[in-house]
């Protein structure tokens, strides 16, 4: 009776390190996660600001009447005295919260 009771302790001891180790391991991949995701998210970051660097401009999109125009920032402050320069310089034009756009309501096609 003693043998299986000393075979019982260390089947248990073993059980017991093996799910200690296992929760280590478990902890130690949630927290290379979260490393990885903020990693990510700095890498994300830097590449968008270097992105805008090498192109001298932020990526403006506009809704036209429901059609999408993409240009840049530069492209659209060339002329202080146009419609663009005047509205993105004035900060009382916003992008939509949601899609991120500006909003035009005018007609793509006489836009575009």
């Amino acid at each position: 009776m003693n043998s299986v009771f000393t075979e019982y302790n260390s089947v248990d001891n073993a059980f017991s390190s093996f799910i200690k180790a296992l929760t280590d391991i478990q902890d130690s991949a949630q927290q290379k996660w979260i490393e990885f995701k903020q990693q990510r998210s700095a890498l994300e970051s830097n590449m968008a600001k270097h992105t805008q660097s090498i192109t001298g401009s932020k990526k403006i999109s506009l809704d036209v009447g429901g059609t999408t125009f993409n240009t840049t920032e530069e492209t659209l402050l060339k002329h202080e005295e146009s419609f663009f320069w005047g509205m993105l310089r004035s900060g009382a034009w916003e992008p939509d919260k949601d899609s991120g756009q500006y909003f035009i309501d005018r007609s793509p096609h006489m836009f575009g």
